[in-house]
């Protein structure tokens, strides 16, 4: 209860004034919200009363507090940066504040309203005072939260969203995980998905750029459906756009448990834009290699002086051919609303439209079984001018959070995207022995080919506490579907051989006639998770989570638009992590985790055909720490293994069985690490060693051999350094090393390893009382001729500038 006096403000939330010893905790889950209002939850909670001038208390804003604290520790941590001190009377029932006394407001480190703020206090102990009937906690320490900005060494310590979990603190989630924040990607520039991918230490660059989202690899295995948001996508289309990003979480191991079925190896999160409590105005004008020349618009804010109502407004128009010959013109828009009437409450709503077209896109070439891998120029294309795609995409995003009271708590997430997409058409090459290629050119027709996704969340967290041990308790359930429509007459092939690469380059579009014809279905995938899961706070040094999944694949393909036998299983997928704090910098953890892949139904070929096999399930085990140094670096490790089940032909005679057994291990070591190492030099890199191997196969022959496109070791480091007599000049520099691996699972093709370097500089500085900031970044700075996969090259040396003023 909050009682309201002319002079005295008497926060007096308690049934009975009984002594609460200082070494009791309790769970906090509070928002940052009005300093009364958040001193009136613990109070209530603690069951104490608190009394305060009501004048002291006038439009001061507490931070959020998440954690196990000690009631002084609480209200110590509400009080940050408040100019207030906690006092309490002799047998410690009532609290009450005074005003700091300029010597000790000295004490604490004033970091403006810039950022969110960070609170973290010494040992629980009491400090004997000049007032013998007052009890004083000793000083804290306030600090900003990071963000990922370049001046906090691009070190974030919040992670949107890892399924069902929800918001986390990075150092605290028992995964593998690397943050790229917004700041990050524009510094390096970031055409596209591929710069993110070789630059981050616990994922390869696939090189495939036809798909709406690029092809990667982690831990060995693909990784290609998005989550957007937190919420997962059942099919390959969908598409990012750099500048519409805020971060990119990627999680390093399987998922199963957290986002349905596939993503074995790992996923990658892409985080949007939204609005900030600040008015911020920016634009963004330069040119991302050859004569890609782009202008970007980033306006948000609030609408009304209560920060009732914010936006959030991108546009970008990009046009022109890369150093490698590939064209691009890309135009997008982006609007986010949102609304937040109390601070119990936010919604938002997002929508997107883009336009993508490309022309001389990368060749796709395919090593032939007994050819060698061709040396060729990563700067040229070969691909016809021609062949294009031309893409149009509309999506709806949406989330909800609802603290109902300090029990319950409602999130809900929404996405919808339709997607059409017109592939004129180009050509597949084949090796040869004499050095020439043999090509399957294809003509598509001119109507789209139509894609749609739909994904969505709905989880109801729950506070409890049983014998003294506190649990976030989380019931929910996902969904996600991706349909793909095409027309019935969609494409014909014209076989060429004995081509070289000019002559591919110079051919003509085919003269084949595909007459327009209805739209029909060409698959449908949908995946369903009933989640359960419990965050158990054991004490400040125990935690756990545990969890399970009953996740349902429903896989349907068509023939001439005509339903096939449907795909429809279910199964239990659990996950274990118990977590191990010794002290409050270093964080210790062992998972168990499940991912779940789709069985198959048996072709007409095999005796058991029509059986329609279980889902595959894969078990990860994994081992981790992470140390967060003077909280300006972020080290982490992980030790893993994956053992991933397979499906395959036993080969019996007369006729054989297609069965499910065998097992893919990927295990391995990896490390990372983020952050300031001087107040001048951010770091951020690290490295994976991975013994991978196919333990039973189709072919017996392929048993033992390395699976394909996964290389085994991976070293990289980016750097910035920032020149302390030039104010505003930043130096920046990469060195990215990819081991080698296999073009096919013979293993008779080896993609050489490759180490590609990057350089940058960067200036700050001030024009006409408006922030300006130049950048220049080289790519491929020695110009390395490298394959990324079995089938697509690298990227040529690609110099980028640009120039981005703020308002």
């Amino acid at each position: 209860m909050l009682l309201i006096r002319y002079h005295v403000l008497t926060l007096a939330i308690v049934a009975s004034m009984q002594h609460v010893a200082f070494a009791q905790t309790s769970t906090y889950q509070i928002a940052s919200a009005p300093l009364a209002q958040t001193l009136a939850q613990i109070a209530r909670q603690n069951n104490v009363s608190m009394s305060a001038d009501p004048q002291v208390l006038k439009d001061k804003t507490a931070p959020a507090i998440h954690g196990n604290y000690a009631v002084d520790t609480a209200f110590h941590l509400a009080l940050a940066g408040s100019g207030l001190q906690l006092v309490k009377n002799a047998d410690g029932t009532v609290y009450s504040l005074k005003k700091l006394e300029q010597q000790e407001k000295q004490q604490v480190r004033d970091m403006g309203q810039l950022k969110p703020i960070n609170v973290v206090a010494s040992a629980s102990r009491r400090v004997a005072t000049n007032d013998s009937n007052v009890a004083q906690l000793p000083v804290i320490t306030v600090t900003a939260e990071k963000n990922g900005s370049a001046e906090d060494g691009y070190l974030v310590k919040n992670i949107t969203g890892v399924g069902i979990w929800g918001e986390r603190i990075l150092q605290d989630t028992p995964y593998s995980m690397t943050v790229i924040p917004q700041e990050l990607i524009e510094n390096v520039q970031a055409n596209d998905m591929a710069q993110i991918f070789k630059m981050n230490p616990i994922t390869q660059d696939g090189g495939d750029q036809w798909s709406g989202n690029y092809y990667n690899v982690i831990r060995g295995f693909s990784s290609n459906n998005a989550v957007i948001n937190g919420l997962p996508l059942a099919g390959w289309y969908s598409f990012t756009t750099m500048e519409d990003l805020e971060r990119i979480e990627t999680i390093s191991g399987a998922t199963g448990f957290l986002y349905g079925g596939g993503r074995v190896g790992g996923a990658v999160n892409y985080v949007t834009k939204k609005s900030t409590l600040e008015n911020k105005k920016s634009i963004k004008i330069g040119n991302y290699g050859g004569d890609q020349y782009y202008g970007h618009i980033d306006l948000s804010g609030q609408f009304d002086k209560n920060n009732i109502f914010g936006y959030r407004v991108n546009a970008l128009y990009q046009n022109g051919d890369s150093v490698a010959d590939i064209g691009k013109e890309q135009k997008f828009i982006s609007f986010t609303l949102d609304y937040k009437p109390t601070e119990n409450f936010y919604m938002d709503l997002n929508y997107v439209h883009r336009e993508l077209e490309r022309t001389k896109q990368k060749l796709p070439i395919t090593v032939s079984s007994n050819t060698i891998r061709p040396k060729l120029d990563v700067s040229k294309s070969f691909f016809p001018n021609w062949a294009s795609t031309d893409e149009k995409n509309d999506r709806v995003v949406s989330s909800l959070k609802w603290d109902i009271n300090d029990i319950f708590t409602l999130r809900n997430s929404f996405l919808y995207e339709q997607a059409d997409r017109k592939y004129i058409g180009g050509p597949l090459i084949y090796t040869r022995t004499d050095g020439l290629f043999d090509v399957y050119s294809s003509k598509y027709s001119s109507q789209a080919q139509e894609m749609e996704n739909y994904a969505g969340s709905v989880y109801l967290d729950s506070k409890l506490e049983t014998l003294g041990v506190n649990h976030l308790l989380t019931i929910g359930y996902s969904e996600n579907y991706s349909q793909v429509k095409q027309p019935q007459n969609w494409t014909k092939w014209t076989y060429l051989t004995g081509l070289t690469l000019n002559d591919i380059k110079n051919l003509s579009i085919s003269d084949n006639i595909i007459s327009s014809s209805k739209i029909i279905p060409a698959s449908k995938t949908q995946y369903k998770n009933i989640l359960i899961g419990d965050d158990i706070v054991f004490n400040e040094q125990w935690n756990a989570l545990i969890g399970a999944n009953y996740a349902t694949v429903i896989q349907t393909a068509y023939s001439g638009g005509i339903k096939n036998k449907p795909y429809n299983k279910s199964a239990l997928t659990p996950t274990l992590s118990l977590m191990y704090k010794p002290f409050t910098d270093l964080t210790t953890y062992v998972t168990y985790i499940e991912s779940l892949e789709q069985g198959t139904i048996v072709g007409d070929t095999y005796s058991n055909a029509g059986e329609i096999l279980d889902p595959l399930v894969s078990k990860q085990y994994e081992v981790g720490a992470k140390y967060s140094f003077n909280d300006r670096l972020l080290f982490t490790t992980a030790l893993f293994r994956i053992e991933k089940s397979n499906q395959y032909s036993d080969n019996a005679t007369p006729i054989p069985k297609y069965v499910q057994d065998g097992e893919q291990i990927h295990q391995g070591l990896e490390f990372t690490f983020t952050g300031k190492a001087t107040d001048h030099l951010t770091l951020i890199g690290g490295g994976t060693w991975m013994d991978l191997s196919v333990e039973k196969f189709n072919d017996s022959a392929i048993e033992g051999k390395k699976p394909t496109n996964a290389a085994a070791k991976m070293a990289k480091i980016y750097a910035e350094y920032q020149i302390p007599a030039i104010e505003g000049l930043t130096l920046s520099s990469g060195a990215y090393y990819t081991g080698e691996k296999y073009g096919n699972t013979s293993n008779t093709d080896k993609i050489p390893a490759y180490t590609l370097f990057d350089v940058g500089v960067r200036y700050n500085t001030q024009i006409v009382q408006h922030s300006t900031i130049f950048n220049l970044t080289i790519s491929n700075l020695t110009g390395k001729d490298y394959w990324t996969s079995s089938n697509y090259l690298g990227d040529p040396r690609t110099v980028a500038f640009s120039v981005k003023t703020q308002f």
